[in-house]
């Protein structure tokens, strides 16, 4: 009887930790804005090279959406969380623009880095 109670005091409890946590994949800590410069690149564009220059970005990262922002314009996209390991959460990021695109959001060093899609290089966010 005593090994029943201990057993659904700790189901109670995991089931009210998930209710708790509700869409909140990762700490709270993780959240806010964070600065990233994305480097110059070449595209070509019928048979010419057009170079794209460096570009400021700010992020916005909440649970569940984010917003990227140049001088240019403002990007709303959603993300989820697709794995985590011991250094970083993997997101799949999905841009209102149509692009999905593959993140890390780094456990230590408060850094985000938004993966390199050809021809676009790397982003590095710090927060």
């Amino acid at each position: 009887m005593n090994n029943r109670l201990i057993l659904g005091v700790l189901v109670s409890f995991l089931l009210f930790s998930a209710c708790m946590m509700g869409n909140r994949p990762f700490p709270k800590r993780y959240l806010g804005t964070y600065e990233g410069t994305q480097d110059p690149y070449v595209v070509k564009v019928n048979d010419n090279q057009v170079t794209v220059p460096a570009t400021d970005y700010t992020l916005k990262l909440a649970y569940d959406e984010l917003w990227l922002t140049t001088e240019k314009q403002v990007i709303h996209g959603r993300y989820e969380v697709s794995a985590e390991t011991d250094m970083y959460y993997a997101l799949t990021v999905r841009m209102k623009n149509g692009t999905t695109e593959e993140w890390q959001l780094w456990k230590k060093g408060k850094r985000l880095i938004r993966k390199e899609m050809l021809p676009k290089p790397e982003v590095v966010f710090v927060k």
